[in-house]
């Protein structure tokens, strides 16, 4: 297996279940020190599983729909492990699929705070940590709903990641920072718990 992030301290998102929890078990096996974080208890049965394996793992639970518990988790990764390498900002996801003249307003609210601020707040709090040590990685997940039916509020925040992605990456390529963004589609997974 190659051990590319060996040495790497990286902080998932939604790491409890799917594409997070994916991007975890890869991560470990590759050798990264990992922060994971997701609102769901089940994030502590991944470190259980994980640690058993011989990774690093760290867990917190909070709600990165919040600026302050996003900022709370970046000063762990650093106070923990010393440096914040990688962020993988996987948080996100369509709650409702239906014709956007159906949605309520506390619904398009919703899809909004889920599907992008998570992702803005997580940049905004690990940015000064990186412009720090003057290197980093951050990856944001998008989606192919950009561009979909059904799902106007969930893709208009994908399309606000895909827009912060190319801002942040012109305004840190200089920096030593790197920001891409990855857009899956449907993507086969165990039922959700």
């Amino acid at each position: 297996m190659n051990k590319r992030f060996q040495n790497k301290v990286a902080v998932i998102t939604g790491a409890a279940q799917g594409i997070g929890r994916r991007v975890a078990e890869r991560m470990a096996e590759e050798g990264g020190c990992l922060l994971l974080v997701d609102r769901s208890e089940l994030i502590h049965e991944l470190a259980d599983e994980l640690g058993a394996k011989g990774a690093q793992v760290l867990t917190l639970t909070a709600d990165l729909e919040q600026f302050a518990d996003c900022h709370r988790v970046m000063d762990t990764a650093k106070t923990h492990f010393g440096r914040l390498d990688i962020l993988v900002n996987n948080v996100g996801g369509t709650i409702w699929a239906k014709p956007f003249e159906h949605y309520q307003e506390h619904e398009i609210e919703a899809e909004v705070r889920r599907s992008l601020f998570p992702t803005l707040w997580c940049c905004h709090a690990a940015l000064p940590h990186m412009l720090e040590q003057g290197s980093g990685a951050i990856v944001n997940v998008s989606s192919i709903a950009t561009r979909s039916l059904n799902r106007v509020p969930y893709g208009a925040a994908k399309g606000g990641v895909n827009a912060l992605t190319a801002c942040l990456a012109f305004e840190n390529a200089q920096r030593g920072i790197r920001v891409n963004a990855t857009a899956p589609g449907g993507t086969e997974a165990p039922p959700r718990r």
